[in-house]
């Protein structure tokens, strides 16, 4: 029994040491892209700069890295499947990640790629460029696209990590590309997305209570034409413009597999209603999403 525990905490000191060597590797690799290659990196896509941005499904996807496009899709989530765990953990960490971005925002005062390109055209100092425009370390857009990619790997399971972290780092890259950012600020943003993932992960793990929140009958309904219809028309209105135009180009496709996925559940519950006599087990009882944590 002893030799046992031996082990378990041998194998939790070595996870422990790799997560924090990793934590440690990236932000050496920031800092020495901060000091080195910063520059040089965001040179290479001044001239010419790119165009290809303004491709219509280029910028929609780019929307993901706005917290209001990922809420919103998991919110619809929740109200067509009833499992609101992943929406509530995403938003705790995208919480954590807004608590976390704006005050080094403030504090570093960096100005980004495009703005030291328009300064030197125009032969301003970067001294005359107001603080409130000076926002690029770390990459905010990064951020929540790597804690969204987290909490929804947890949920959804490993074989979606590598698309989510794929998509994540996708949207980083654009943000370079772009000239929004410098690599160190999205190395940086990485990095503050998956830690905040990890701990909503963590601490909402702790708190099934969450588990039982059920929406049922008109309320559902009501609530799903609100999110679905109507917040997209009042968007603009509302300081969505990032959800206007991402649904502008993934609208309909996603409106198809919610239909689409709502048949099928409803043809799975007429189905199998008959032929069950077998209590359905409690929702308090298993997490719908998450499981807690190993130590």
């Amino acid at each position: 029994m002893k030799g046992v525990e031996q082990s378990e905490r041998k194998h939790k000191f070595s996870r422990q040491a790799v997560r924090i060597g990793v934590i440690l590797l990236v932000i050496a690799a920031a800092a020495a892209s901060y000091l080195f290659a910063d520059s040089t990196v965001s040179g290479w896509f001044q001239n010419p700069r790119n165009t290809w941005h303004q491709n219509v499904w280029v910028s929609a996807f780019r929307q993901l890295g706005k917290a209001g496009v990922p809420i919103w899709l998991l919110l619809a989530w929740g109200g067509l499947t009833d499992r609101w765990r992943p929406a509530v953990v995403t938003l705790t960490a995208l919480v954590l990640v807004s608590v976390s971005v704006a005050p080094l925002k403030a504090i570093v005062r960096r100005c980004r790629p495009s703005t030291v390109v328009a300064a030197s055209r125009q032969a301003l100092s970067l001294r005359d460029i107001p603080w409130y425009e000076k926002g690029s370390f770390p990459s905010g857009d990064t951020a929540v696209a790597f804690a969204v990619a987290t909490t929804l790997s947890s949920s959804l399971g490993r074989l979606w990590a590598p698309a989510l972290f794929a998509a994540a780092g996708a949207i980083g890259l654009f943000r370079v590309t772009g000239l929004a950012h410098y690599p160190s600020d999205v190395m940086a943003g990485a990095l503050i997305g998956v830690l905040c993932g990890v701990y909503g992960v963590r601490w909402m793990a702790r708190r099934y209570e969450w588990d039982v929140l059920r929406v049922k009958g008109l309320w559902r309904v009501a609530f799903l034409l609100i999110l679905i219809f109507i917040v997209p028309l009042v968007s603009r209105f509302l300081g969505l413009t990032a959800l206007r135009e991402f649904l502008a180009a993934f609208g309909i496709p996603l409106l198809v597999l919610a239909a689409l996925g709502w048949t099928a559940v409803q043809f799975r519950a007429w189905r199998g209603s008959p032929m069950s006599s077998v209590p359905l087990e409690s929702p308090a009882s298993k997490p719908d999403s998450f499981r807690e944590p190993a130590s």
